[in-house]
């Protein structure tokens, strides 16, 4: 088992634990921010009446008391919502190196290079939507037959969370473009200093007979990885902006569209095509879809991540 181990460099956010709004179920107080339950008995039982505002006065007078989380934070407004992180899934991880894997593919085989780009391309001529675009381009390479069964080869690969040292903190987040800051929310994040390690597996193909093939090594993945960071950090470079490692990586909300894609590898070998999807994906989202929005938090791109293989 290979272990691949994170160190967080800008904070990260990795959004979907929901989300708290200031003076309801959250509550900002010498300079935290207190994360409660309304429906909790230990609140219920300190009020007469239990309605809203009677609950909400009583946790706002002492917040700290009833909180199951807090969190550093700066000044919040009241009635402002938080979006509430978590440390990286090892699915996140998973979803990395099999971004990274289908990058170095495409580099090392120009025949399914080829099938990859001519599935792609036929989705888009179909109407397809953006998803399917990225799922007929994958399928092409990494759905194989064995046995007469059409599997996917990344199955093999199995990643588990070994240790995850999260520091969170509550961050704001400035949606930014062209130096001008757009938007602005608030989220609770990892802090530079968090650390994560994950367990990378990956298993030979079986057949019938109970012949083992190797059809991913744990050498293709630290391959596939260092190749996949120096690309897209060579561009994030080349923009102006800031990369804090020689061997790192943006993960989470706001890394950008080229850390989720292999859009670096489309714009070198068919540039045609890859005007097709951002043409198609400006249409779907009514606006334009490139590079010149960016996410920071404390001045800095959100997501960065130093690695190394252990």
């Amino acid at each position: 088992m290979a272990v691949l181990s994170l160190r967080v460099e800008t904070p990260l956010f990795v959004l979907g634990g929901g989300s708290a709004v200031v003076g309801l179920d959250a509550f900002y107080k010498d300079g935290y921010l207190y994360l409660v339950d309304l429906t909790d008995p230990a609140v219920l039982s300190g009020v007469r009446e239990p309605v809203i505002d009677a609950v909400v006065r009583v946790l706002a007078q002492s917040p700290a008391r009833f909180a199951y989380a807090s969190y550093p934070s700066p000044q919040l407004p009241q009635n402002a919502e938080v979006k509430i992180g978590r440390a990286p899934p090892a699915s996140t991880i998973k979803g990395l190196l099999r971004t990274a894997y289908l990058r170095l593919v495409l580099e090392r085989d120009p025949g399914l290079a080829g099938k990859f780009i001519n599935a792609v391309r036929s989705a888009l001529q179909e109407g397809s939507s953006p998803k399917f675009l990225a799922s007929r381009g994958e399928d092409a390479v990494f759905k194989r037959f064995f046995d007469r069964r059409r599997f996917d080869i990344f199955n093999l690969v199995r990643v588990k969370e070994l240790r995850l040292s999260t520091i969170f903190k509550v961050y704001k987040v400035d949606v930014a473009e062209g130096g001008a800051v757009k938007a602005s929310f608030y989220a609770v994040g990892a802090a530079p200093g968090s650390a994560f390690e994950y367990g990378v597996e990956v298993s030979p193909m079986v057949n019938e007979s109970g012949g083992r093939e190797w059809i991913i090594s744990e050498g293709d993945l630290k391959e596939a990885l260092d190749l996949f960071a120096k690309e897209v950090s060579e561009f994030e470079r080349q923009k102006g902006r800031h990369v804090p490692c020689d061997r790192g990586v943006r993960l989470g909300f706001g890394a950008g569209r080229r850390w989720k894609t292999v859009l670096n590898f489309l714009q070198r070998r068919d540039p045609q095509l890859y005007q097709d999807i951002e043409r198609l994906m400006s249409r779907r989202l009514g606006r334009v879809w490139d590079d010149l929005t960016v996410k920071t938090a404390e001045g800095r791109p959100v997501g960065w991540v130093c690695y190394e293989w252990k």
